[in-house]
């Protein structure tokens, strides 16, 4: 199980909730607890990716780095597709979602652990080899 935390990219996870949402027709500002969850949802990830970045390899290192672009993009893509199409209902495009707090809230997990992880990665990484001043 602990190795599975470890491997897991679970920014992922603070993506997938609100296309997961948006399937199911659930609007977060409108049904608050699922807002809430999705908050809850983010800090427990944001603590897990700093923790799993805590003791890394090379490898280790280009995997969380590869993972926190393509989360990037695909938080860029998914709040380039609400802001297209979360319209209010009364634009001709009928739509019921909106872009809202929640959604922004996401969008500053993912920018956050892209930004956090790879650098306590990397400073995890020159202490193991000993390299550079102590960070």
């Amino acid at each position: 199980m602990i190795a599975f935390l470890g491997k897991f990219p679970w920014v992922l996870v603070v993506i997938a909730f609100p296309v997961i949402m948006y399937q199911l027709q659930v609007d977060m500002a409108a049904q608050i607890h699922f807002g809430f969850a999705y908050i809850a949802i983010g800090v427990f990830v944001l603590f897990v990716e700093f923790f799993k970045s805590g003791d890394i390899n090379a490898a280790s290192f280009l995997l969380d780095l590869f993972w926190s672009i393509v989360a990037v993009m695909l938080g860029t893509a998914l709040m380039t597709w609400f802001l297209l199409e979360g319209r209010p209902a009364s634009n001709a495009g009928e739509s019921w979602q909106q872009l809202n707090y929640f959604h922004w809230f996401g969008c500053a997990i993912v920018l956050g652990d892209a930004i956090i992880s790879p650098f306590n990665a990397f400073r995890t990484a020159l202490r193991n080899l000993g390299l550079g001043a102590s960070v």
